[in-house]
């Protein structure tokens, strides 16, 4: 029995109803939930080390599947803040996600107007949260036994809210009576919510709301001591529709200094300012970092992912890699050494690594260490109509808990479903890849995310965090703290076999040698369909219907057994 998943019933029911198989899927959806991992945080020393936090999302709770709707764009991840009420101590910071700008025009221009006034927010340029439901009233995934009659905006307020907020405050205290200092943030922007900032930091009216605004967020949630701005980006492009001009970074620092202002004469000089920023050199230059340190910026959080993404790169690469190599542009290690060239402290940037993959469609690998291939997303973006690529929820995206059940046995150490984990000693970054469908994967693993906090230990880095917290049930996390030479105290599990690296590096045998078959071997976690033929105990057998870890062992004779033997 796994010690690190379980099965979902409401994941296998989508699996049957979209007939998706993991081997062979390219296109459609998983649609898997987090309830199939196990939480497995182990508890450390973390006593002068560097920080590990994490990116906490307001949405992961949501999942039609718990109210008996399986329609697709009803499913959802299904997370439970209750795994992180019992292992509090897993992080050292959380940050909620997202705030967005009201006046934003973007594509989330409709959610911020309508929900804004639920968050006492009417002025353009005020921050507001953009889900009451999920934010402050919901109960379900959110600690809470039950619906409270939580009236917005009137409950605006740390002592009488529900949802996400009222459960990560109840997440903190738990960690407060453990002895361990939780600190608690908020992002405001992010790819979805950038496009305010432009009109915002031109405008001293639309920016003193916006100052003002924030000093409200800290005044109603005391559990804040932190806040996260997440412009993406300054000075360059972002999603479609975002302004930007060259002298962007000049008002960003004026909004740092104001903000800075704005927190002092309120009382808060306590409030510490981090920023979110791109890992390009390129890009990072624009938001003029050591200026921003100089008006009160405390943290830069270095987005080192999405490196590789579908449809919008144009050639095969590694999605967060750490070092440097031949066929790609940039790495954790080529930002880290950018803001280190410009004078910023050490102690001031933070790296990040994924709970979440970016893969590619038809993807040929000429090598595997270093990196080099080809992939096409099966379309011509902006001309022809848009071909998905295999995700959770999204395209081209899976996240954790979907890859240890569907795509990578780490108690096996190898991929599942016909999938192989390599390792690029030359970039240190994993993936996974299916020579049949030509799935490509890239992604961090324990050994990756390791890797990373050891570096970031080297470096004297402020700390490792995540996107996002909530894709992890303690498998990454607890390799973070590994990676940092945190001193364990609890065990929950060994995490010594989950280092391993890829088969091109350290070949494993078969599970079951070969018989000799025409077909593959029966994989009990794989999902077949009717007419799929496997072999197993020298023997053939053809499924009579879609069936997931059903031994076709010649013991089930009745005819509701899913296998048939054949010659």
């Amino acid at each position: 029995m796994s010690k690190i998943i379980q099965t979902d019933s409401f994941s296998e029911q989508s699996y049957q109803i979209d007939n998706f198989n993991p081997s062979t899927e390219t296109i459609n959806f998983s649609y898997t939930s987090g309830r199939i991992a196990l939480p497995v945080y182990n508890k450390y020393d973390t006593r002068n080390k560097p920080k590990v936090f994490g990116y906490y999302t307001d949405w992961s709770q949501y999942d039609g599947r718990l109210q008996g709707n399986q329609d697709p764009i009803r499913r959802g991840r299904g997370i439970d803040l209750q795994h992180l009420l019992d292992n509090p101590f897993a992080y050292d910071k959380l940050v909620i996600g997202f705030c967005g700008i009201l006046g934003d025009e973007g594509e989330k221009k409709q959610q911020i107007k309508e929900q804004a006034p639920l968050f006492a927010r009417t002025n353009n340029g005020e921050v507001t949260f953009t889900d009451a439901w999920g934010d402050c009233q919901s109960y379900q995934n959110c600690t809470y036994s039950g619906w409270q009659d939580i009236q917005m905006p009137r409950d605006f307020d740390q002592s009488k809210s529900m949802g996400v907020l009222g459960g990560l405050a109840k997440v903190q205290q738990a960690a407060k009576a453990q002895g361990h200092d939780l600190i608690m943030s908020f992002s405001v922007g992010g790819w979805t919510m950038s496009n305010g900032f432009y009109a915002m930091v031109r405008d001293e009216t639309l920016k003193s709301y916006f100052c003002s605004s924030l000093v409200d967020i800290f005044q109603r949630f005391p559990m804040f001591t932190e806040i996260d701005i997440d412009w993406e980006y300054p000075g360059v492009a972002g999603n479609e529709g975002n302004m930007y001009a060259s002298d962007d970074g000049d008002y960003y620092v004026s909004l740092i200094k104001d903000l800075t202002a704005a927190f002092k004469e309120a009382g808060r000089s306590d409030i510490k300012i981090s920023i979110a920023c791109s890992a390009v050199p390129e890009k990072m230059e624009k938001s003029k970092i050591p200026e921003l340190l100089q008006v009160g910026l405390y943290g830069v959080n270095v987005m080192t992912y999405d490196f590789f993404g579908t449809p919008w790169a144009e050639r095969l690469l590694h999605h967060t890699n750490l070092r440097n190599y031949p066929s790609g542009e940039n790495s954790v290690e080529k930002a880290v050494e950018y803001l280190l060239s410009l004078g910023v402290p050490a102690s001031a940037i933070n790296i990040g690594y994924t709970g979440y993959s970016r893969n590619g469609r038809n993807t040929v690998i000429d090598s595997y260490s270093p990196l080099s291939g080809s992939y096409d997303p099966g379309y011509v973006p902006k001309k022809e109509p848009k071909i998905t690529t295999t995700g959770s929820f999204e395209s081209g995206t899976t996240e954790w808990y979907d890859t240890i059940y569907n795509y990578l046995d780490l108690e096996e150490k190898r991929g599942r479903n016909n999938f192989d984990l390599y390792t690029d000693e030359i970039a240190d970054a994993d993936y996974l890849y299916n020579k049949d469908s030509q799935l490509f994967i890239s992604l961090d693993t324990p050994r990756s995310v390791k890797s990373k906090a050891q570096y970031a230990l080297e470096k004297n880095l402020g700390g490792i965090f995540t996107w996002t917290a909530d894709q992890d049930r303690g498998l990454l996390v607890n390799a973070a703290r590994e990676g940092l030479g945190c001193e364990l105290i609890t065990e929950k599990i060994d995490m010594t076999p989950f280092y391993f690296k890829g088969v091109n590096v350290e070949p494993v045998d078969p599970i079951h040698p070969d018989t000799g078959s025409d077909y593959p071997v029966w994989d009990a976690n794989r999902a077949y369909k009717a007419g799929d033929r496997v072999s197993w105990n020298n023997q053939n057998w053809e499924a009579k219907w879609w069936n997931r870890g059903t031994e076709p062992d010649g013991a089930g004779t009745s005819d509701a057994y899913p296998w048939v033997k054949i010659a």
